[in-house]
């Protein structure tokens, strides 16, 4: 298992600094540089691919990237599943470049044999990269509506799984702190599986209270005020269970948590999603749900593999199960 030390070794920093940058302290007198190789390198570090044997570089593949950079390490699941599309494109000879979407024009792609796209589209960016007439296969978003292969992953089972554990455990008051997402055009909001699920689980549970159920966004920051708030507005009758939508959101949550003196898991039991490699550094170490994410940007270089054989293949979407990993953040 990697560690602290490992991380800060190869990342040139002190041990100090990587546990404050790893729990998104923005105390930290940093450079932008240094937090984003820090938290690159416990990604890449986590990331264990399979040994396999590289191959020439025959096929040219664009990789299209939803988030910026910096959107990208506040959220951190989709630089786990970037790592395994390089990785299986290397194997297989592919060549990938990487742009953004308004990066796509006829020139751009000229020389270029397939496009995989990472993170959420709305109708017409997919028709902007249908237009360029080449295979494009989509992953995190189920895209057979228009035709096109995806990968996905289950995020409902492990609501309806994290929700059944915590009445096990005497839990009936459930929080959840969940993450608003739009097309990178901003045209398109996407409803997010997490909230749809606990929703609707929670309703059939008769457990449903609005006041303990908060959308914000995806990063650590949100997570830290949407605690907050529910801290400050709900006092005692703040939830002994929360489910937060991802683990950066949790990372924030955490600190708000701590500096209300409300002990985790003892008081208030915390279970996230994605398992990237900040979960495992916390304070206590978070519960999560583990994303299929090497499997899943495996996939998506065999789909486009098997598109540029057959053109004419029916469209496939890939749904991984996800799973929950229990650590310390709750009972």
């Amino acid at each position: 298992m990697t560690t602290i030390t490992d991380i800060a070794k190869a990342a040139g920093v002190s041990i100090a600094t990587v546990s404050r940058i790893l729990n998104y302290d923005a105390t930290l007198a940093v450079t932008p540089e240094t937090r984003q190789r820090v938290l690159k390198t416990a990604e890449k570090l986590a990331y264990k691919p399979r040994r396999r044997k590289r191959v020439p570089t025959q096929t040219t593949v664009v990789l299209v990237q939803w988030r910026s950079e910096q959107e990208e390490l506040n959220d951190l699941y989709y630089l786990q599943i970037q790592y395994a599309i390089e990785a299986k494109a290397a194997s297989v000879g592919y060549h990938l470049q990487n742009f953004h979407l308004e990066q796509l024009d006829s020139d751009s792609v000229a020389n270029i044999q397939g496009i995989i796209a990472l993170g959420k589209y709305d109708a017409g960016e997919v028709a902007k990269m249908k237009a360029l007439g080449l295979p494009v296969v989509f992953v995190d978003q189920n895209m057979l509506a228009f035709d096109c292969d995806s990968v996905t992953a289950d995020y409902a089972g492990p609501i309806k799984e994290i929700i059944e554990h915590f009445r096990k455990v005497g839990i009936d008051d459930i929080g959840f702190l969940g993450g608003l997402e739009t097309s990178r055009s901003g045209r398109e909001q996407f409803q997010d599986v997490r909230t749809v699920t606990f929703d609707r689980a929670a309703k059939d549970a008769g457990l449903a209270r609005p006041e303990f159920r908060l959308i914000g966004e995806f990063t650590p920051d949100s997570g830290y005020r949407l605690m907050k708030k529910a801290i400050e507005t709900l006092g005692d009758q703040l939830p002994h269970g929360f489910i937060i939508a991802n683990d950066t959101m949790a990372v924030g949550a955490l600190r708000a948590l701590n500096e209300a003196g409300l002990a985790v898991p003892q008081r208030v039991s915390v279970i996230s999603f994605n398992d990237v490699a900040v979960a495992k550094f916390t304070t206590p170490p978070l519960s999560t749900v583990h994303a299929a994410t090497d499997q899943m940007g495996q996939t998506a270089v065999e789909l486009l593999q098997a598109r540029l054989s057959d053109a004419k293949r029916v469209p496939r979407q890939v749904n991984f199960k996800s799973e929950l990993v229990m650590r310390a953040s709750s009972l």
